[in-house]
């Protein structure tokens, strides 16, 4: 992150990307549709547009209530490793960011409970996202947290009504969790001293970007040709977005 960018004005909207981490959207959106086809009434379906709608507006909120949540927990750290971030650089409170972040997780995992997922499900995709948020910087097992985030997400999409969780769907759930703890372990790797933080910084983002050819290749593996190319294509919209969310 260079001095320029750590010291830019950003409108409200920006600060609301920064806190939720828009540029990664893609690839949650991407989660979303292979949990839904790979668990699909039949194997590899399209899921109705109305579910994929839902799915990924309350996948969005989930992720960005977690995300800003985050920043609440973070602001100590923030301050000193990461001052462009919005809450250090006094573009919004620690408490209003609280708030802000409270609202969308409740409002992300209400849709999906009101839709008719298990309140178990969603209770424990709130759980792990809250526990990770507390405890990542103190823990570095945390990272098994991080991956449990999308994998509960994609389980308490599994629970709405007709949907199934078959071995296909399991077997992208053990794949999608050892990238994203692989991932989380790289990304831990910034904040160690002498660590070329810039160079992995990168690499993170590369590697949050090209989350969905987890899911391309699972819903390849189904013969989900059309859903499989859908995925791929959020890792180019994903790197897109990063670039977006940063310059906005």
């Amino acid at each position: 992150m260079t001095s320029e960018a750590a010291v830019r004005p950003r409108s409200a909207f920006g600060v609301w990307l920064d806190l939720a981490r828009a540029g990664n959207f893609p690839s949650v959106w991407s989660n979303a549709l292979a949990a839904l086809v790979l668990s699909a009434p039949t194997l590899g379906s399209w899921p109705p547009a109305a579910w994929l709608g839902l799915a990924l507006v309350a996948g969005s909120l989930a992720y960005a209530g977690g995300t800003t949540l985050n920043d609440v927990a973070d602001a100590a750290f923030d301050r000193r490793h990461r001052p462009e971030r919005a809450i250090p650089q006094g573009r919004i409170s620690r408490a209003a960011a609280a708030w802000l972040g409270g609202v969308q997780l409740a409002l992300g995992l209400g849709l999906l409970v009101a839709a008719g997922a298990s309140p178990l499900a969603a209770g424990g995709l709130a759980a792990v996202i809250g526990l990770y948020d507390w405890l990542h910087k103190r823990w570095a097992g945390s990272v098994v947290l991080m991956a449990g985030c999308r994998v509960m997400l994609a389980v308490t999409l599994a629970t709405l009504p007709g949907q199934v969780m078959r071995p296909a769907f399991g077997a992208w759930l053990a794949a999608l969790f050892v990238y994203i703890v692989v991932l989380s372990l790289l990304a831990r790797r910034e904040y160690v001293p002498g660590a070329p933080a810039e160079k992995l910084g990168r690499w993170v983002r590369q590697l949050l970007a090209f989350i969905p050819f987890v899911d391309a290749v699972a819903l390849l593996a189904i013969g989900g040709w059309i859903p499989a190319a859908c995925c791929a294509a959020a890792v180019p919209l994903g790197r897109w977005a990063q670039r977006w969310a940063a310059s906005s």
